[in-house]
């Protein structure tokens, strides 16, 4: 046994340590989602002011899209979102928001960090604040701009080797 431990490189056991690590995470969020609070209801008078949360260790990047509902206008839609108090749950306390943007024709692309535990009051400040103004989809995310600098150098790097 210990002959077949010095043989596995440092690659080899990074390999095997990532489905583990991938394992742990999402049991990570899923003890979160489990446990997780209602969303607190706090009055105001749209979008908070407030500086945005920090960043936990234990946070998730998730991107929300709200998809305009055709068949309501503006107005409709803000009587919808006020009568159900979506600027008082959303985005949750705890949240910080990475990014905010409006594609015409889509709606609202939203994307956040939430702490894991948060997930549960996420989903909840979406279903009781904006269902029946938008349709919602919501997905897990990561940063891909580092990854995609790194690829384009390495690639620039290769095309000065070819020449």
């Amino acid at each position: 046994m210990p002959t077949l431990l010095k043989t596995i490189n440092s690659n080899q056991a990074s390999d095997m340590l990532k489905p583990f690590l991938i394992s742990v995470f999402f049991l990570l969020a899923i003890s979160g989602i489990c446990t997780a609070q209602q969303p607190v209801v706090t009055p105001a008078e749209g979008p908070s002011m407030q500086a945005p949360a920090p960043v936990v260790a234990d946070s998730v990047m998730v991107t929300i899209i709200l998809k305009h509902q055709q068949d309501k206008n503006l107005p409709e839609i803000r009587r919808i979102l006020e009568a159900q108090g979506f600027w008082d749950i959303f985005p949750p306390q705890d949240a910080r928001v990475v990014s905010w943007t409006l594609a015409m024709g889509l709606g609202h692309v939203i994307t956040m960090n939430v702490p894991a535990g948060s997930i549960r009051r996420l989903n909840l400040a979406l279903e009781n604040g904006a269902w029946g103004a938008f349709d919602t989809e919501i997905y897990l995310t990561y940063d891909y701009k580092k990854v995609w600098t790194e690829y384009i150098e390495k690639r620039e790097e290769a095309k000065e080797d070819r020449n």
